[in-house]
């Protein structure tokens, strides 16, 4: 009799947490499931008995360490999904990229990785899933995700922060016991369509459930011994229940041991050796090692399967449980584990097709049997392997196997063909595509100090551009003084020139350090042609720095959109031109921009990667003219997502701008809350910061807003980037107080090469004291069509006339930017404007005429209706109805919902 139980035992709430989640992903709700058991909780059985009558694809993250295969569980789900299945649902541009999982997809090769590659393979296994849904719902279950590689982890989170728009439901695995996973599991777990599940022990009921199922009966005082000594566990307690009556003392890995003890020779040997391929081996590579013939294998697995120790897994077995696996080969001698290892190593060398990653696999063989040469030749080639497939945290995993191992080798730069300094230039490169720089720091540290600056300064170069790529991840200055000692030392006309120019052009135009940005690229665009290199990067880099600050030439961005660039550069490039569009004041024009970027993006399956930057630019245009209702749209339809903690943030700004102008909406997340305003990149403190002042002025807490100006006008960089410090500027000046001379001071000395800048410095002005030209900046945003800051000048205009005594042009003025900010919903300002005129004695702005759903809100809100009511009664939401009675008082000139009602009355409108 075998000890697994038929019954299954308990878990009745998990299993209906785990239904109830795919009945949300069923209707089309984003859904995802976690599932925390310790080890031997029955995790795996709570999963099986779940998806028993469910379209399921599963992939088990095995704990094979350096041997396994980066995306292990995602192979399996599309070698499940099959390969004509997953050919007839993607793009024949998609194939080669997942062919890096499944290289049974096409012959055609994956094209270069230049950085993005990785992305590029989420994209489309996000999409795959996605269209697998199509016609059925899909559970992807992913097992025992506390072993999971990085890459693995990375994809894994893309997934749950980007959920698969459809009926798909991930439920992932996993032991929270494990401290190195534990932090990625809590954090996920609190994305609101998370749902997470932990299993608790067996209560001695279930025990007893679960030993009936085993012996076919339940002896009370076997069940309560099982229970007392297994505390709970279902495979422990199958490995103290051998037999009728029968328990087996001693510790979990002797119980265990116990188990494989009573079975044949024949078998344990097979075990054994299955055991030190980790927790899961092929058929064949497991026949070759043995030395046993197919029949003759498979009879002495026989038992192994019999006893629920062992399982069939696909062309291969896999051990029922990793504890099991571990106690077998923790029994071996270390003789036997040596030669074990070896024989596997032999037999990969020689049939590398019996393994799914021969080089990873070669490593970990040829160091469990102590040849350190093999086995530094083996992660030179897993590394490239794992390169190949965008693995890069598993990348710099097998690199820095290479360098522990180069001391023991003599003959370790001929086996690599490349010196030690250049072997850590790899493994710091791999860092940088893993965005792992506390990793990635001390190895181009070491590469620097083996490299004689003298000798060979264009590889010291080429150096120092990969420090300042680590260090700029964690947000450090100093990556400038990196590039400028880079540029210094690549001084002659080389290739290496060419690389330290275009990197150091880029991250100035970052920086906000235009002019020297633009000088910089037009160098290195010069050196390239001359040299024979691409140079489509450095025209990008130059257009951009031209454009930036004024109307710039265009030309060689527009070109570039015709060369056929790849979908990932264009959408940049395309995007770009959007920037600068916004920069310059021409919102309409960057909102055609960023709609093609979006498109080619999404047409090339890159909306969550390329498609990100011109969502914001998306965001900032609809914004800007306006259209504040497809802007909020927008952030929830394309950006909302879960994103990173940058990308968060940028997400935030525009949040906190529509809080800001309408007065309804999400509260700032308090994670915004807490950035600093004065340190970090300029184009995201500033723009942080002017949302904040304009969301705290609209609140009336102008303590909290002088707090926000004092903290920015701190900033190191506060100047370097005009486009982004004149709308804070006019923001910090409308909160007063004792920073006004120092933001006057600014504004006099800052440039303003556009229209846009000129009217924010003509504002700053007149607000902090100087010459007052409001004509001029009314004029400019009627010309640039931005409602919002006409409205905003009309008001301040109009303040400006009542202090002149002109109350003939103040009454004017308000009522004008009474109608804007009704027509926007720009509540806080139509309070303003409402109250400056009661005060000033005026008749009040009527803001026009109510139109017909208006008129149908104030006769409910003159009957005493609340918001919600009068949203069930007209069947809109309460925010739409919360817009309208915004815009009323703002017509009406009350100051209350009881005034606007008694006006109604009084006008006959209710």
């Amino acid at each position: 009799m075998g000890n697994v139980s038929p019954v299954f035992a308990g878990r009745a709430a998990e299993l209906a947490g785990l239904r109830a989640a795919h009945a949300r992903a069923s209707a089309g709700e984003a859904a995802a499931v976690l599932v925390g058991g310790e080890a031997g909780g029955g995790k795996t059985r709570l999963v099986t008995e779940f998806t028993r009558d469910l379209r399921a694809l599963t992939g088990c993250c095995l704990d094979l360490g350096a041997a396994g295969l980066p995306y292990a569980p995602f192979s399996a789900v599309l070698r499940q999904a099959g390969r004509d299945t997953v050919t007839s649902l993607m793009s024949a541009a998609a194939l080669p990229e997942l062919a890096r999982l499944m290289p049974a997809l096409t012959a055609a090769a994956p094209p270069p990785d230049d950085g993005t590659g990785r992305l590029r393979l989420f994209e489309h296994v996000l999409t795959l899933l996605e269209r697998l849904a199509g016609s059925e719902p899909v559970t992807v279950v992913v097992e025992d995700a506390h072993w999971a590689d990085r890459s693995t982890r990375d994809l894994l989170s893309f997934l749950f922060r980007n959920p698969p728009r459809g009926p798909v439901l991930p439920v992932v695995t996993f032991r929270p016991e494990e401290p190195g996973t534990r932090p990625l599991f809590a954090e996920l777990a609190r994305l609101p369509h998370v749902t997470r599940l932990d299993l608790p022990p067996l209560t001695p009921a279930e025990v007893g459930d679960q030993v009936r199922g085993i012996l076919g009966h339940a002896d009370p005082d076997l069940v309560r011994d099982a229970h007392a000594r297994a505390a709970g566990n279902p495979l422990f307690v199958e490995a103290l229940v051998t037999g009728p009556g029968e328990t087996v003392p001693g510790s979990l890995r002797d119980l265990l041991l116990a188990r494989v003890h009573r079975l044949p020779e024949r078998t344990r040997a097979a075990l054994r050796a299955a055991s030190a391929s980790g927790d899961r081996v092929g058929h064949g590579l497991l026949a070759a090692v043995t030395g046993l013939p197919d029949p003759r294998l498979s009879e002495a697995l026989r038992p192994a399967a019999d006893h629920g120790l062992l399982v069939a897994d696909g062309d291969g077995y896999a051990f029922r449980h990793a504890l099991i696996r571990e106690a077998v080969h923790e029994d071996l001698l270390p003789g036997e584990r040596a030669a074990l290892h070896r024989r596997y190593a032999e037999t990969i060398e020689r049939v590398p097709d019996l393994s799914d990653a021969p080089a990873s696999a070669l490593a970990v063989h040829w160091r469990g049997c102590g040849d350190h040469a093999h086995a530094l030749a083996a992660a030179w080639r897993a590394a490239w392997e794992r390169r190949t497939a965008t693995a890069y945290a598993e990348t710099l995993a097998m690199l820095e196997r290479v360098l522990d191992l180069w001391d023991r080798v003599p003959d370790a730069a001929s086996l690599t063909g490349l010196s030690r300094p250049r072997v850590l230039q790899a493994a710091a490169e791999a860092a940088e595509a893993a965005g792992d720089p506390r990793h990635g720091l001390p190895l181009v540290q070491r590469a620097l100090d083996e490299t004689d600056r003298g000798r060979d300064p264009g590889r010291a170069a080429l150096l120092l551009i990969l420090r300042a790529s680590l260090r700029g991840f964690q947000g450090r200055d100093d990556e400038l003084d990196d590039l400028r000692e880079a540029e210094r030392l690549a001084a002659a006309p080389i290739p290496a020139r060419v690389r330290v120019l275009a990197v150091m052009s880029a991250r100035l135009l970052v920086y906000g350090e235009m002019d020297e940005g633009e000088r910089r690229a037009r160098e290195g665009l010069g050196l390239a042609r001359a040299l024979g290199l691409p140079t489509g990067t450095l025209e990008s880099i130059v257009a951009a720095a031209a454009a930036s600050d004024g109307d710039g030439d265009l030309t060689a961005l527009r070109r570039l959109r015709h060369d056929g660039l790849p979908p990932w550069d264009l959408a940049r490039t395309i995007n770009q031109l959007a920037h600068c569009a916004l920069n310059t004041g021409r919102a309409a024009e960057a909102l055609s921009l960023a709609a093609e970027a979006l498109t080619i993006a999404e047409n090339a399956g890159l909306t969550h990667s390329a498609g990100l930057a011109p969502a914001v630019n998306q965001v900032e245009a609809l914004y800007l003219l306006g259209r504040w209702d497809e802007a909020a749209g927008t952030l929830a339809r394309r950006l909302d997502r879960h994103h990173g903690p940058a990308f968060r943030l940028q997400l935030m700004i525009w949040r906190i701008a529509l809080l800001a102008a309408r007065g309804t909406g999400p509260r700032p997340d308090p994670e915004a809350l807490t950035v600093p305003l004065d340190g970090g990149f300029p184009q995201t403190a500033l723009p942080l910061a002017q949302m904040i002042i304009e969301w705290r002025l609209a609140e009336e807490d102008r303590p909290a807003a002088r707090a926000a100006v004092d903290a920015v006008l701190r900033h190191p960089r506060l100047t370097v980037q005009p486009c982004h410090l004149w709308p804070l500027l006019e923001t910090a000046a409308h909160a007063g107080g004792p920073r006004l001379p120092e933001i006057a001071e600014l504004a006099a000395r800052l440039p303003a090469a556009t229209p846009v800048a000129a009217a924010h410095k003509a504002a700053v002005t007149a607000l902090t004291g100087g010459p007052a030209a409001w004509d001029t900046v009314i004029r400019t945003w009627e010309e640039l069509d931005r409602p919002y800051p006409l409205a905003g000048a009309l008001f301040d205009a109009a303040c400006a006339d009542l202090a002149a005594g002109d109350r003939a042009s103040a009454a004017a003025r308000l009522d004008r930017g009474a109608g804007i900010a009704a027509r926007l919903g720009a509540a806080p300002l139509a309070r303003r404007v409402r109250e400056r005129a009661r005060r000033a004695g005026l008749a009040g702005p009527s803001g026009g005429p109510l139109t017909a759903r208006e008129s149908e809100v104030i006769r409910l809100l003159a009957r005493g209706r609340t918001n919600r009511e009068i949203a069930e009664e007209l069947v809109i939401s309460p925010k739409t109805a919360s817009v309208h009675i915004s815009n009323i008082l703002a017509k009406l000139g009350a100051s209350s919902r009881a005034e606007a009602a008694a006006t109604a009355r009084d006008r006959g409108l209710a």
